[in-house]
C-alpha cells in the first residue's frame, strides 16, 4: 500500500514539475521606433549542387519522360542550372539538354539548348 501511494505521489509531481517548467515569460516588447528586419539568408556555398530528377509515370499512348534539373554555382559565384529532358514514346524517343548560366549580379543570362533525336 505504501509503495502505491508514494508512486502516485511521485507521479503527481513529475507532472506538476512538467506542467510548472513549461511556463515562460513573454518576450518584452521592442523598443519604439524600432525597425525589425529579418536576418538575410546565409550565402550559397561555392561549389554547392541540388540535383532533382522527375520521372512522370507512362501516359496512355505509351509515351514516357524524364526531367533531371542540376543546379549549383560555379566557381566565379554564377548560377548554372542544368535541365536534361529524355522522352521515349511510340513516334520515337528524343533528349533535350538546357544550361542556364546567371550571371552573379542576376542580370545575365545565357542559355543554350541542344536537341537530339536518335533514329
Amino acid at each position: 500500500m505504501t509503495k502505491h501511494l508514494l508512486a502516485g505521489v511521485a507521479a503527481v509531481a513529475l507532472i506538476s514539475g512538467v506542467a510548472f517548467a513549461q511556463v515562460y515569460p513573454p518576450a518584452p516588447p521592442p523598443p519604439p521606433g524600432t525597425v525589425l528586419v529579418p536576418a538575410p539568408p546565409p550565402p550559397p556555398i561555392p561549389g554547392a549542387s541540388t540535383t532533382t530528377t522527375t520521372t512522370v509515370a507512362p501516359s496512355p499512348d505509351g509515351d514516357h519522360r524524364e526531367v533531371t534539373i542540376h543546379k549549383e554555382e560555379d566557381r566565379k559565384g554564377n548560377t548554372v542550372i542544368e535541365k536534361d529532358t529524355h522522352r521515349e514514346g511510340i513516334a520515337g524517343s528524343s533528349e533535350t539538354h538546357t544550361k542556364t548560366e546567371t550571371g552573379r549580379d542576376g542580370g545575365t543570362t545565357t542559355t543554350r539548348e541542344t536537341t537530339t533525336k536518335p533514329r
